[in-house]
């Protein structure tokens, strides 16, 4: 009797599971779609109003972003666990108001720029939704953004923009510094960078 029920639960099983896979991907691609949607509001807001584009930039990250884990993976687990939460929620807001600076700077103007969800892969705990960014005027831009529930809420824990990425990127940049100046070295330095004039928005 029990066999006969394996064997009958067994498609069962198998049918619910790969609708939960399409669920997850789903969450996934629609909590990507929403993060390309508020990305073109951005585009849409004139050069000339700069805080209001940090503010909307810096309002995404904090919505969509897990900020304090890329932070924590940037610094490495040897400084990051033996930094006080104290130090570490400094970092983050330091380092989130860096990434700010540098993209406001780069995101340009809205110039019919269309953004697609091509498709997604789930390895494990993560989704990798790749997506492009399309533009009458510019090349297309290829964007993969791995996605990972964090207390029971979507968020984003790296994207590789051309298939280079930020926590790799950040995480380089970042090294020379922390070697020789350790942590507080760094904060130091990305106060002086945050404190520097914007740079010239591209279109602007």
């Amino acid at each position: 009797m029990r066999i006969y029920l394996k064997i009958f639960m067994l498609p069962l099983l198998l049918l619910l599971g790969g609708n939960l896979l399409a669920l997850e991907k789903q969450q996934a691609e629609s909590f990507v779609v929403s993060i390309g949607n508020q990305a073109i509001k951005i585009l849409k807001i004139p050069v000339d109003d700069k805080t209001k584009r940090k503010t909307e930039l810096r309002n995404l990250l904090k919505e969509k972003f897990d900020m304090k884990f890329i932070s924590k993976v940037i610094l490495g687990k040897e400084i990051s666990k033996n930094m006080s939460q104290e130090k570490l929620d400094t970092f983050a807001d330091i380092f989130e108001v860096h990434i700010v600076n540098v993209y406001s700077s780069q995101l340009g103007t809205y110039k019919g720029q269309k953004f697609t969800v091509k498709s997604t892969d789930i390895s494990k705990k993560d989704a990798f939704v790749y997506s492009t960014i399309a533009s009458p005027e510019y090349p297309t831009t290829n964007i993969v953004w791995r996605v990972r529930k964090r207390d029971n809420v979507l968020k984003v824990i790296d994207m590789q923009v051309e298939g280079v990425s930020l926590l790799r990127t950040k995480k380089n940049d970042f090294a020379m510094t922390l070697n020789s100046k350790g942590i507080d070295g760094l904060i130091e330095k990305l106060n002086k960078m945050n404190n520097m004039p914007d740079l010239k928005i591209p279109g602007e």
